[in-house]
């Protein structure tokens, strides 16, 4: 997918599919920085995931945060209104990807974020109705409180892919890996990897999600 027509309702950044041999696949991964980062951090990332037919549209969060950008604020803030206004950015970009896209379905768009990016990815697959390609959580942040009782269409339909890092100093694995434990007893996908590193993205990582990534394109 060389183009990609949306509207510009945050700061981004478009990598198109390098593909090496024909394909008919044409699918986008939305990606989300953690907190005090920008999309420029994940220009690399993209490169080093490398799946034939998988485009990136790389995102700033709304907010400004010292030398980079926060999807919600962080305690002693509360940091439900800025959940909830991303949330709400998010959906609508996603909703605009398929409306002005004729080659592009909601199963086309996988979304993924790391850190305060993966919370954002999966506040907004409680609340969407529609299928996606998939949901990448890096080191994702998930409030106990926050965790649904019932599953949207889009968590019920949906593989997930979480990593965590076994010594991440900011957001305790357990938390992580209980809210993933509590979607998937109400029936969700998920599968979870946990790595010997502390609040980072790892090499084994992301071979790992080259391969989830390679079986859902």
């Amino acid at each position: 997918m060389k183009t990609l027509k949306h509207t510009p309702i945050l700061d981004s950044f478009y990598i198109p599919s390098s593909d090496i041999a024909p394909t008919s696949a044409q699918k986008v991964m939305i990606l989300m920085h953690g907190l005090g980062d920008s999309l420029e951090s994940y220009k690399i990332f993209a490169k080093e995931v490398n799946v034939t037919g998988l485009s990136y549209l790389l995102l700033n969060a709304p907010k400004k945060y010292y030398f980079g950008y926060s999807w919600y604020d962080i305690p002693p803030k509360d940091p439900i209104p800025g959940i909830e206004n991303s949330v709400s950015i998010i959906k609508s970009l996603i909703h605009d990807l398929v409306k002005q896209n004729e080659q592009l379905d909601y199963e086309d768009i996988f979304l993924a974020g790391f850190s305060q990016g993966g919370c954002v990815s999966l506040e907004t697959a409680y609340q969407l109705e529609h299928k996606l390609g998939g949901i990448v959580l890096m080191s994702p942040r998930i409030y106990p409180e926050r965790l649904p009782q019932g599953l949207s269409k889009c968590l019920r339909e949906t593989d997930i892919f979480c990593a965590h890092g076994t010594n991440d100093p900011v957001i305790d694995i357990n938390q992580t890996k209980a809210g993933i434990d509590h979607i998937n007893k109400l029936g969700a996908s998920s599968e979870f990897y946990q790595y010997e590193m502390e609040h980072d993205i790892d090499i084994d990582e992301i071979m790992q999600l080259r391969l989830w990534l390679n079986e859902r394109l």
